[in-house]
């Protein structure tokens, strides 16, 4: 069951109320929520890598490999079926408040194009091209808010549905949706439409409307006249009819309705009533979405409808809707949409917002859930320190389990416990006891004053009883105990959560975007954002201004949408591209301690050394790259591919060179380490790309770069499509497995003692003799020994020995192994930045890199990360010590699969007492390398600002200790025989937790395009 209040669906937390339908609940929205002005660029946004807000709208394309969703979040996405991947993200112009929020899309049948479209100042239908994610065509000028898209058959007709009593009307196009124009048209609607469907020889379309009747139409073929001619016109379901759909074969559709959970099917050529599948037991929850499978046997439908485990669920009819039916929980919140699949299984999209595919037997095959926090619920759960310097919350609805976020320590701190929870009332100040969900609640028995279809949703009494925090589906309000509003901040969803600081100077609320926001008490103007994601692992925290702080993996959590008018799509940036300037954990770590982001920003400076410079997103942005050829998802049977892009760079900062990556690995290709200047007056340049591809599918990857950084990547994927006998050629051998390196312990014996299969035969080489199996190249450099006696430690030297040994056994699985071995007096700063030159040298596309650090890091006063090398000076770090850059720029460079392991975090104090600024903070070396740029997988000893641990009792550190068990074999749980770089980080995550107890915490962190791949064979 769900609510709706200015467009934001919400679930019952608390009690059960009865559900209002989809539709009702989008009608509240565009009848009470006022659009914004257009939103001056640049806009941080959220950006989780799935929607933040509900999803309104479910589209496939005719062969069952594409799916796209629109939702309020302002984008559409598009999905790849096989994997979950997401494709796409489509973004239009956007304003303030309801501007830009999209409730239809649809894909074409060919999955070449989404239309989407929603409420926009111009009421416009948005056409983009799938692969590159550009606008195509814009609709504009519609009569009112697009609430239904569906394509014809043909894929050159376009239906349009229409909010209010504006009808329908139905486009076409002969050029591939580069213009359009308006064939047909229906006004004589008394209610908004939200359902239509064309049948699937593209003959007739059928649509609904809450005036209460279904119609049906004739379509003439493209061209002729009249392209649409009324066949019937009627009540078919009680109440107000939702979605409509025609059976495969034409003859029947089958009708849902908004007020009930029946469903009608229908004759497919008058609309006369055929029969009315079983709803036994469903009460009084609507089946608002409605399919066929792809062979008509069955009638599926889901909506609103809650089963008795308070999950929602699909009802399943066999032949067609007249015989028997079974029942299935698929959702945690509505379903929105259904579609069946030729395959037999069917995609559904639900407003968590999340989605799914099912199988053929209605169990649920994938679920995809969202990637946002859910703060709903237990009041008590959300506490705060009493300066409002950390927070404790829960991330799951219905679980008690919560985790602590520190700012002073940007670290998770536990539970939080013993942080204080929220009181919503003070024997001063009492609300009245129907409050909750209420339009009119009350204060002290006075009305609090809400705009329309506003609701109270939490609440908050500071200490004193004094002042009251109400959180709403529109807004965080702060009022007196007489009930005078003090202020109120518009709220960027529905507001799930509040609580006071007990010092006064903090209201805190939780919003169903899955962040937690911070506004000063005494003006309410916002001063700190926090999202932690899904995962409990990554977070981002921002200011209003973009500075920000972030986990590893977190970065990319936010970024910056900038407009670039309503004929062309939007640009977004991840956060990582402005690291440069606005990574500063400094400036996040002060504002709530001193109540506001300037003067946070200036004490990080000062405390720094550090000068105030120009922040302006929009005068730093990078390259844009956009795919023109081939078209993504498509085939390759040559070892090369030639690829289009074209690149948009500001003219005061051009693009310098290209960078490819295939598969994550860099690849050389010419023309692009130096690109020519754009002629006046051109916006993009064109570049043809000649990629070596290897004998697999693929990803690729271009990036463009300029002074302020590196493009978003432009990505294909192709799918190799060689002849049998050239792919079985090519296809890698199977290594002879290894034993364990002799540091690693032996697995346990309940393992051993298991009947596994015969090792796999040695690797043959390829047809012609050559040996298609890469070389590892190892860079291990530890240092115990430093030359300043102040600086010491136990075991580096001994963990940079044993990873190199650990991989010197694996000359079975690659072709060989080449270590280059740096401890202590053998580590010297000459040495190391020898031996990152080395690497450099040696290894080719083919390969595989990796490079082990042990010993300790720091950064400087400007936040520069660097080793300390065996002779380092630690009063002269910049000129003793080895600077981030050179590692990074080794790395960056090497062309195969490269991995970096960093153990260098074992001491806060490694310089002193006294010296400014100085702390140990991994997370931008880690966040930089694993961008996708670079390519690094990258394995770190620890998270954030934590000390990494040794023990004699482990002989190593005990991150160390974890990958040489794990390359060891304890990380092959399911006893494969190989250990790939995801078992290993799994083995590392849990291990070194249980070893520190707790006390630190891993990160793994793999770029976007680098493919699961084995590191080592083990013992079989």
């Amino acid at each position: 069951m769900y609510l709706i209040a200015s467009s934001s669906i919400r679930l019952k937390p608390h009690r059960p109320l009865a559900a209002l339908t989809h539709a009702f609940a989008l009608a509240l929205a565009l009848l009470t929520a006022p659009a914004g002005a257009a939103e001056p660029a640049p806009q941080l946004r959220i950006e989780s890598g799935t929607h933040s807000a509900p999803i309104r709208a479910l589209s496939v394309d005719a062969a069952g490999r594409l799916a796209v969703t629109a939702a309020e979040d302002k984008t559409a996405r598009v999905w790849d079926l096989a994997t979950g991947q997401l494709l796409q993200t489509l973004r239009p112009s956007v304003g303030t408040g309801n501007e830009g929020k999209l409730y239809a899309a649809a894909i074409s049948p060919d999955g070449a194009l989404v239309a989407a479209g929603g409420w926009s100042k111009d009421n416009e239908v948005y056409v983009f091209h799938r692969s590159s994610g550009q606008l195509v065509h814009r609709i504009a000028g519609l009569p009112n808010v697009i609430t239904h898209l569906a394509f014809a058959p043909d894929g050159k007709r376009l239906l349009v549905s229409l909010w209010g009593k504006q009808g329908i009307r139905l486009y076409a196009s002969d050029d591939g949706w580069r213009t359009a124009r308006e064939t047909g048209v229906d006004r004589e609607y008394d209610g908004e439409s939200y359902g239509a469907d064309f049948s699937r020889d593209g003959q007739r379309l059928v649509t609904t409307s809450f005036d209460g009747r279904v119609r049906l139409y004739a379509l003439a073929a493209p061209g002729a006249a009249p392209a649409l001619r009324a066949l019937a016109s009627e009540r078919v379901v009680a109440g107000r009819p939702f979605a409509a759909a025609f059976s495969p074969d034409g003859l029947r559709i089958a009708v849902t309705s908004a007020d009930s959970p029946g469903v009608a099917v229908v004759d497919g050529n008058n609309l006369r009533a055929a029969y009315a599948p079983s709803v036994a037991g469903i009460g009084n929850g609507n089946l608002g979405a409605v399919a066929w499978s792809h062979d008509g046997r069955q009638l599926m439908a889901a909506g609103a409808w809650k089963r008795a485990d308070g999950q929602h669920g699909l009802r399943r009819w066999s032949d067609g809707g007249r015989g028997a039916y079974a029942d299935s929980t698929i959702a945690a919140n509505t379903v929105v949409g259904l579609r069946a699949l030729p395959d037999g299984r069917t995609v559904y999209a639900a407003a968590d917002p999340a989605w799914g595919l099912l199988a053929g037997n209605g169990d649920r095959a994938t679920y995809l859930p969202p990637g946002l926090a859910d703060f709903r619920g237990d009041r008590t759960l959300f506490r705060l320190s009493a300066d409002g310097t950390a927070a404790s919350f829960g991330f799951v609805y219905g679980n008690a389990q919560t985790q602590a976020f520190d700012f002073g320590k940007m670290d998770w701190v536990g539970t939080g416990a013993q942080l204080l929870a929220a009181q919503a009332s003070h024997r001063d100040m009492a609300l009245d006891a129907q409050w909750f969900e209420s339009a009119q609640p009350q204060l002290n028995q006075k009305r609090i004053a809400l705009d329309t279809n506003e609701v109270a949703l939490a609440a908050a009494v500071n200490q004193a009883g004094s002042q009251l925090a109400l959180g709403t589906s529109f807004h965080v309000r702060l009022l007196n105990r007489q009930g005078t509003e003090l202020w109120r901040a518009s709220a960027p969803g529905s507001t799930w959560q509040v609580n006071l600081s007990q010092d006064g100077r903090w209201v805190v609320a939780a919003f169903s975007d899955g962040s937690i926001r911070w506004y000063r008490a005494r003006d309410g103007s916002e001063q700190l954002a926090f999202m932690p994601h899904a995962d409990r692992k990554r977070w981002v925290a921002w200011t209003p201004q973009g500075f920000y702080a972030a986990s590893a993996g977190g970065e990319d959590l936010i970024g910056w949408h900038i407009d670039r008018g309503a004929l062309r799509a939007a640009d977004f940036f991840a956060g990582s591209r402005f690291r440069a300037n606005f990574f500063r954990p400094d400036v996040i770590a002060q504002v709530l301690a001193l109540g506001d982001g300037a003067a946070a920003l200036k004490a990080a400076n000062e405390e720094a050394g550090r000068k105030a410079e120009a922040t302006k997103v929009e005068l730093q942005l990078p390259p844009v790259v956009t795919l023109l050829s081939p078209t993504d998802g498509g085939s390759v049977a040559a070892p090369e591919v030639r690829i289009s892009v074209a690149v948009r760079a500001a003219p005061d900062a051009p693009a310098t060179s290209l960078r490819v990556r295939v598969n994550g690995s860099v690849v050389e290709v010419p023309g692009t380490r130096s690109l020519p200047r754009n002629p006046a007056g051109v916006e993009e340049g064109r570049h043809e790309l000649r990629v070596p591809l290897p004998s697999q599918d693929s990803e690729v990857m271009v990036f463009a770069e300029n002074r302020h950084g590196f493009s978003t990547p432009a990505v294909v994927r192709l799918r190799w499509a060689a002849p049998a006998a050239a792919a079985a050629a090519a296809a890698p051998q199977k290594p002879v497995a290894q034993p364990a390196p002799p540091s690693a312990p032996p697995a346990p014996v309940a393992q051993a003692a298991r009947p596994v299969p015969a090792p796999p035969p040695p690797a043959a080489p390829a047809t012609g003799g050559v040996d298609l199996r890469p070389s590892l190249y190892v860079l291990a450099i530890g240092v115990s020994r430093y030359r300043d006696p102040g600086i010491k430690l136990d075991f580096p030297a001994k963990d940079a020995g044993d990873f190199a040994a650990a991989f010197k056994a694996q000359e079975g699985l690659y072709r060989k192994v080449v270590v280059k071995l740096l401890v202590d007096e053998g580590a010297k700063r000459d040495d190391v930045l020898d031996g990152l030159e080395w690497i450099r040298r040696e290894m080719t596309s083919r390969d595989v890199g990796m490079v082990f650090l042990a010993g300790h890091g720091v950064n400087d006063s400007d936040g520069v990360y660097y080793y300390l090398p065996q002779d380092v000076q630690p009063d002269k770090l910049k000129r003793t010590g080895v600077i981030f850059t050179e590692i990074k720029n080794t790395l960056s460079a090497l062309p195969g699969k490269v991995l970096f392991f960093v153990d260098t975090c074992h001491s806060g104090n490694v310089l002193g007492t006294g010296r400014r600024a100085i702390r140990n903070d991994i997370t931008a070396v880690v966040n930089e390398l694993s961008s996708a740029e670079n390519g690094v997988i990258v394995f770190a000893a620890s998270t954030g600002r934590q000390e990494a641990q040794e023990s004699p009792e482990w002989g190593n550190g005990a991150f160390t200790k974890a990958v040489l068990e794990g390359v060891g074999g304890l990380a092959d749980r399911g006893r494969t025989g190989r250990v790939t770089h995801k078992m290993l980080d799994l083995h590392i995550s849990e291990r070194v937790k249980e070893l520190t107890k707790g006390s630190q915490s891993p990160v793994t962190i793999v770029p976007q395009g680098v493919p699961d791949f084995p590191l080592v064979v083990t013992a079989r």
